[in-house]
């Protein structure tokens, strides 16, 4: 009988703590409810606090299908900022040579430029300072396009840590790691199921406070 009364006790136990375990639901529930609650919401703002990205359908329903393992790798905005600094170089040192190309060529390419101003052809005895002096500013243009990038590289990736972190000061010297994982969702979109995939991102940084992991990315699966 005793026997008896312990297998119930321990059933009940299971029973309870299973059930404690469906209230809770999933440990990411709560900040993909939050994100889905704010995109029906049309609340930008709150989203811009914790999420990278929006989303532009209204969902009836979203679950969580699965969760992938987190993975780690070095915070890329060293990279990238490194990216910035030597693209910032190149600028610098295509200009200079410009410079002195056109010193050493002053009345050629003057000519040159006083030619295309009044859109007449280069003379056929310019033609290769011409084609010289558009390969710098050619370049000049490429790099500028290219520093355009990594500078807004560079200003995404702080905004990531701030999601992260919170306000972060100096935030081109910190060191640490970055974690991302990724949830299988089930979204019920105007009545129909449809699979996407949410990337999730945090960091950690040496000696900071504890992050949060913020929405990085949401796609069709």
């Amino acid at each position: 009988m005793r026997n008896g009364i312990r297998h119930l006790s321990g059933l009940a136990g299971l029973g309870l703590a299973l059930l404690a375990l469906a209230a809770c639901g999933h440990r990411d529930q709560r900040l993909v409810d939050q994100y889905f609650n704010a995109v029906n919401a049309k609340d930008n703002q709150t989203l811009g606090s914790f999420a990278a990205v929006g989303f532009d359908k209204k969902v009836d329903r979203w679950r969580i299908a699965k969760e992938s393992d987190e993975e780690k790798a070095p915070i890329p905005l060293t990279d990238l900022v490194a990216k910035q600094k030597e693209l910032d170089k190149a600028v610098a040192e295509n200009k200079k040579a410009a410079t002195a190309y056109s010193m050493d060529h002053y009345a050629e390419v003057t000519q040159v430029r006083d030619a295309r101003a009044a859109g007449k052809p280069v003379p056929a005895k310019l033609a290769g300072v011409g084609s010289e002096w558009d390969k710098y500013n050619q370049k000049d243009r490429d790099l500028k396009k290219q520093l355009a990038d990594a500078n807004a590289a560079v200003e995404r990736e702080k905004r990531n840590l701030e999601r992260s972190l919170g306000p972060t000061e100096n935030a081109e010297g910190l060191s640490g790691d970055m974690l991302t994982k990724r949830l299988d969702l089930v979204l019920t979109i105007n009545g129909q199921e449809q699979p996407y995939v949410m990337t999730l991102r945090k960091y950690d940084i040496k000696g900071g406070d504890r992050p949060r992991w913020v929405i990085q990315d949401l796609k069709p699966a």
